[in-house]
C-alpha cells in the first residue's frame, strides 16, 4: 500500500426526512490523495429511493484512472437509500470500505424497514445481509485511541486497519468521509 493512497469517500447532505418539499438530497464524494484533498464531486440521490449505488458508481468511475480505494459513511445515503456494495466492487473493481462509527442491531434496522417499507422492503434487507460481516477495529487518531466498525468487499480487514491509519487523522472518520460529512452540512 503506498504512503498516501488515492481515496474517494462518501456521504450524503443534510436532508429532511420528513420534508414534503424536497425529495433528493447530494451524495458528495470527496477524493484525496493521503489526507490532502484533490477533488469534490457530487450527486442527486433520492431520500429513501433506490439510486445510491449507482450514483456511487457513477461519481467514482469520474476518478478512477486515480481512486485506488471506496471509503463510505455507512451504506445508507438519504434514509433509507442503501447501497450495495457487491455491486459496487464488481462495477468498479476498486475496493470498497463502509465505515460506522457504533455496532448495527440488525433486527431493529429490519423492523424499521418492514414498518417504512411494508411492500418493498425486502431489497433493502438484502443489501445490508449482502454487506457481510461487521468488523470492529481500534484507530489511533490525534484525539487518542477510538473503535469503528466497517464492511468491506475487494479487502481484507488487515489491510482495511492499515490504509485507515493512514487516513485517519484527527478523527476516527477517514479524512475523505470526514470532509464529504463537512461538504454536506452545507446543503
Amino acid at each position: 500500500m503506498k504512503e498516501n493512497p488515492i481515496t474517494i469517500g462518501f456521504d450524503d447532505a443534510s436532508f429532511k426526512l420528513k420534508s414534503t418539499e424536497r425529495k433528493t438530497t447530494l451524495l458528495i464524494g470527496v477524493v484525496c490523495q493521503g489526507t490532502r484533498m484533490v477533488n469534490v464531486v457530487g450527486k442527486e440521490i433520492e431520500i429513501d429511493g433506490y439510486n445510491a449505488t449507482e450514483a456511487l458508481i457513477e461519481l467514482t468511475k469520474q476518478n478512477e484512472l486515480h481512486v485506488q480505494y471506496i471509503l463510505t459513511d455507512t451504506i445508507t445515503f438519504g434514509g433509507f437509500n442503501i447501497v450495495d456494495l457487491n455491486e459496487i466492487y464488481n462495477k468498479t473493481k476498486k475496493p470498497i470500505i463502509a465505515i460506522t462509527e457504533r455496532d448495527v442491531n440488525l433486527e431493529s434496522v429490519k423492523e424499521a424497514l418492514i414498518k417504512k417499507f411494508p411492500h418493498n422492503y425486502e431489497s433493502k434487507i438484502q443489501k445490508i445481509i449482502n454487506a457481510g460481516n461487521l468488523y470492529e477495529t481500534d484507530i489511533e487518531t490525534a484525539g487518542g485511541l477510538s473503535r469503528i466498525y466497517f464492511h468491506s468487499k475487494g479487502i481484507d480487514p488487515e489491510e482495511v486497519e492499515l490504509l485507515l491509519q493512514k487516513i485517519c487523522i484527527d478523527s476516527k472518520l477517514p479524512e475523505p468521509v470526514r470532509l464529504a460529512h463537512i461538504i454536506g452540512k452545507l446543503f
